[in-house]
């Protein structure tokens, strides 16, 4: 064994008397702690702080290498002939230390990426650059496993959120000599076998302590709770006055989580751009930080090829605010600035940017709107040295556009469920804010429209530059929950509505919702007589999943037992923001929870030597052991032949020629110890159970609209061509569709465009769709239409 400490030999004076001792545990640091001897004649001096350790086996194997994490410790080891001896105790962290001790931008997560590219946006985010004295090599995080949606921890160290990204993905990440990695459980197996030897089953050991016992024995009926999810799709009503402010909602507002309200909060204040939470793409000959913000010094001339780009993928879901503020573009400017892309920075997958043009000969600068990669809007022409704020407000009425995916293995080996998208159409509002001496214009609306499809995720760029000159003093992007709000103006046509800006006073908004579930319209914004509003949002509900294993069920009764067995918990991780993310996480569960060696843990104590006369190498937390004895009375007979997941190994060497290295293991499967779904026994008190189990749903009517309101009727378009022997259901009340007439009935119809006739000045309308089995499947969630309008309207 050769151990170096700042590439310094001291081997010979590891200390005979404590052995070292090195601890991995999956998806967490690793450490060495070891004692040391040193010579009396000086030879060797006293390790220090945050040197590098390093031990390798005399076969080349790199058993650990990091940084000593604490200043080395002298402890009394006798009396020598020279006078009082010392042998110093060492501790060391693995190598991820450099990454741990730094700090680390402040993210609002990221959605749809894998587990690599995830893996690498956490380096990046901690400022340590390739080349430098502290840097990791990164090619080996290029785990392609796809990702749903991760929201790092506020404050939390790279290793910890790195473990968590890797545990999404069913992987293990590796900090060892110089250089990152990350592999999926299992893609290492060392396979142990009675037969041949490799197998020494006096020193395996199965334990049923823990998670093992009652709270994690057999389960076949799964259900799971996750976080408060946006239900029915609402749109409400309101007549106004002339006098009016504030407006109650019938329904409290879907807002989400608090974290989610700022995403981009960028002042452009350091000394230079944070390359933490930036890239570019073209060199920062660009783009650089003055006295004035963010400034932009021209471009290669084509499209997309000078960029600033946001790190994180952000989800296009809900109502977000993009703001740039205190915009000056000198004359000549061409490019994009404040926009949203789907894909590669180039204007044709532009979603909504602002572009900047300047005319042929004098280089006046103007903007327009791209929406969708065209220009679709009038132009703005700007004045030279003045401000501007450039904002954008888009909405969807989807919140998770995204779904988490579950990981677990069963008696059939590794599954995955979950993941793809939600498709969602979107409504787009643009305006430009000029400001005079530091007093802001009235906006001028650039485009105020509907789109058909909004993308799932959003590339966010401060700008494109193309030749853009000038600068930008500030860019935000934040989330305003679910709700939009607009209105039509007395006597006008049902398809002019005009948006009415949603936000703060600082965002020059008009109105505001808000969390107690009240629409209110700043001082001087108040909806004049005959002016219908209309506020779009969704409801809150609790996500709630249940999965059932009918083969297993059937198993049981067929031998006289209870056939359900049943467990109820909630998933911390991957967060369960939707009963369908629940019901995929019960699905993953249910099929590890009624595996045959599901619960399976224990420890397997071996040497070096033992492994490498038998599936050779050195085992790392995440490689899968893989058991194979004949003679052990496992149930059902047929001996014992299992894989199982390393969780945590501790090795151990005293000073030997050859090496002899203790190796005690530690194993459990997904059931046994959570792995990449995390859980908790707690039920949240406002979780509806029990949850049907595996329930076929319609898709919900996230495109309907209504064409008109009368006295009378209103009149709906679905924009659904209904399935065969089915159509639309309208209700008085939610969570009540089934067959039959009732009293809560108000019609069916066969046809996407039908009225809903009015009744009283306060109606209340929830559609679902429907189709024609018996009994009928129905849309999970309900289009809402609450009316508060005078029946002569």
């Amino acid at each position: 064994m050769k151990i170096a400490i700042n590439n310094s030999d001291y081997t010979d004076a590891l200390d005979a008397v404590r052995p070292l001792e090195i601890v991995r545990k999956l998806n967490e640091p690793s450490t060495c702690r070891l004692w040391v001897s040193l010579p009396t004649n000086g030879t060797l001096p006293v390790p220090q702080r945050n040197q590098l350790l390093v031990v390798i086996g005399d076969d080349g194997t790199v058993y650990f290498t990091g940084y000593l994490a604490v200043s080395p410790l002298p402890e009394y080891a006798g009396l020598g002939l020279t006078g009082p001896l010392y042998r110093i105790a060492l501790e060391a962290v693995s190598d991820e230390i450099l990454l741990d001790t730094q700090l680390i931008a402040p993210s609002a997560g990221t959605t749809g990426g894998s587990v690599g590219t995830v893996l690498q946006a956490l380096v990046t985010g901690t400022g340590v650059t390739a080349g430098s004295s502290t840097a990791l090599r990164t090619s080996g995080l290029n785990l392609a496993v796809p990702m749903g949606h991760f929201v790092p921890e506020p404050g939390a160290e790279w290793s910890q959120s790195a473990g968590q990204v890797a545990s999404h993905g069913r992987a293990a990440y590796r900090a060892v000599n110089g250089a990152l990695s990350v592999a999926q459980v299992g893609a290492t197996v060392h396979a142990l076998n009675e037969a041949n030897g490799s197998l020494e089953l006096s020193n395996l050991t199965f334990t049923t302590t823990g998670n093992t016992a009652l709270a994690r024995a057999l389960a076949n009926d799964v259900t799971v709770c996750g976080a408060d999810e946006p239900v029915a799709y609402v749109t409400e009503y309101f007549w106004g006055d002339g006098t009016t402010l504030t407006f109650p909602l019938s329904e409290i507002p879907y807002f989400g989580p608090t974290a989610a309200e700022k995403i981009i909060w960028e002042l452009f204040q350091e000394a230079a751009i944070d390359l933490r939470s930036w890239t570019y793409s073209a060199g920062e000959g660009y783009f650089s930080i003055s006295g004035a913000g963010l400034t932009m010094n021209g471009g290669t001339g084509v499209d997309g090829h000078a960029a600033l780009v946001w790190i994180d993928q952000v989800e296009a879901g809900g109502t977000l605010l993009l703001e740039a503020v205190g915009v000056v573009l000198s004359p000549g400017s061409t490019g994009t600035v404040a926009a949203l892309y789907s894909g590669t920075i180039e204007s044709s997958n532009c979603t909504a940017g602002f572009a900047v043009t300047s005319a042929q000969g004098t280089g006046v600068v103007s903007v327009a709107p791209l929406v969708e990669g065209v220009v679709a809007g009038p132009s703005y022409t700007l004045t030279a040295g003045y401000q501007y704020t450039f904002r954008m407000r888009v909405f969807c009425p989807e919140i998770e556009r995204v779904r988490q995916w579950y990981r677990t293995a069963g008696d059939s080996g590794v599954v995955a469920y979950g993941g793809g998208g939600v498709i969602a159409p979107g409504h787009i509002q643009m305006e430009v804010e000029q400001f005079v001496d530091g007093v802001a214009g009235t906006p001028f609306v650039l485009y105020d429209g509907a789109v058909g499809y909004l993308p799932q995720t959003y590339m966010v760029a401060a700008a494109s530059s193309v030749n853009l000159i000038g600068t930008i003093r500030s860019l935000y992007l934040k989330g305003l929950g679910s709700g939009w709000v607009s209105s039509l103006a007395p006597g006008g046509s049902f398809s002019s509505w005009q948006t009415r800006r949603v936000g703060t006073l600082a965002d020059a908004s008009e109105c505001h919702l808000t969390t107690t579930g009240n629409l209110t319209f700043y001082t001087g914004n108040a909806p004049v007589l005959g002016e219908i509003i209309a506020v779009n949002y969704r409801t809150i509900g609790r996500a709630v999943g249940r999965a059932v294993n009918a083969a297993s069920q059937a198993a049981l009764a067929a031998v006289g037992a209870p056939p359900t067995a049943a467990w109820i918990g909630t998933v911390t991780a991957p967060a369960g923001r939707s009963s369908q993310d629940c019901r995929n996480a019960a699905t993953a569960l249910v099929t590890a929870a009624s595996s045959v060696s599901a619960a399976w843990s224990g420890t397997y104590k071996t040497t070096n030597v033992a492994l490498n006369a038998g599936s050779g190498g050195d085992v790392w937390p995440g490689d899968e052991l893989l058991l194979t004895a004949p003679s052990f009375p496992a149930s059902g007979g047929g001996g014992l032949s299992a894989g199982v997941v390393v969780r945590a190994v501790t090795l151990q060497y005293g000073a030997s020629d050859p090496d002899l290295v203790q190796y005690e293991i530690e194993f459990s499967n997904d059931w046994a110890n959570d792995l990449a779904i995390k859980t908790s026994r707690t039920v949240p008190v406002n979780a509806w159970l029990p949850a049907s189990s595996s329930p076929t749903y319609l898709a919900n009517l996230n495109q309907l609209t209504v064409t008109g309101i009368s006295s009378t009727a209103v009149s709906v378009a679905t924009n659904v061509t209904p399935s065969t022997g089915g159509g639309f259901e309208v209700r008085r009340r939610d969570f009540a569709f089934q067959p039959g007439q009732d009293v809560d009935l108000v019609l069916r119809s066969a046809v996407g465009n039908f009225d809903i006739p009015r009744a009283t000045e306060a109606d209340r309308f929830y559609i679902r769709m429907y189709d024609g089995a018996t009994p009928p499947n129905y849309s999970e969630f309900s289009v809402g239409l609450f009316v508060n309008l005078p029946l002569s309207v």
